[in-house]
């Protein structure tokens, strides 16, 4: 069994750390990926009926530039997750930002937890298995955040890693 990465930054960042995912572990994620990217990562990793398929979205999709409207990412996502042949599948619902690191006019939790309510509703239509990654971040408050506000720092990865390990058996 593969486990497959899809998404944004929160993913594209654990290269060198794979293997403490598991084994067999492709990583497609990229940073900067939205929900409409995930067709294109798909296609580019060949998804096959016994990979596991983690997915981390929602954002980006949050950000102003992006502006996707909530309805759609749900919409685009569930249509995703139902389409696709996977062995079973984790949806990581997006951590949130460290507002005091960001700029005007960027992300906010309020906007971001919109995203995550959809990821966990698509999670639940679709059986897929869901990693609340905000419940499990709370605990380090600002330190689960890099410098920049938005990506993940190493304090985070050392909670996320064994939490996806522990996604690849049930989570």
């Amino acid at each position: 069994m593969r486990i497959v990465l899809l998404g944004d930054s929160h993913l594209a960042r654990i290269q060198r750390q794979l293997p403490r995912i598991g084994e067999n572990v492709l990583n497609a994620a990229q940073g900067g990926a939205t929900v409409r990217h995930l067709e294109a990562q798909a296609e580019g990793v060949r998804l096959t009926a016994s990979d596991l398929v983690v997915v981390s979205v929602g954002t980006n999709d949050a950000a102003p530039w992006n502006a996707v409207p909530v309805a759609d990412f749900q919409r685009t996502l569930s249509r995703f997750v139902g389409s696709r042949q996977a062995g079973a599948w984790v949806i990581m619902t997006p951590p949130g930002v460290d507002e005091s690191r960001l700029g005007a006019g960027d992300r906010t939790n309020a906007v971001v937890a919109h995203y995550r309510d959809a990821a966990t509703a698509v999670a639940d239509s679709r059986t897929a298995r869901l990693l609340d990654t905000r419940s499990l971040l709370t605990p380090l408050g600002a330190d689960a955040f890099a410098k920049d506000g938005l990506h993940l720092s190493g304090l985070a990865y050392r909670l996320l890693l064994p939490a996806l390990a522990q996604c690849g058996r049930t989570c």
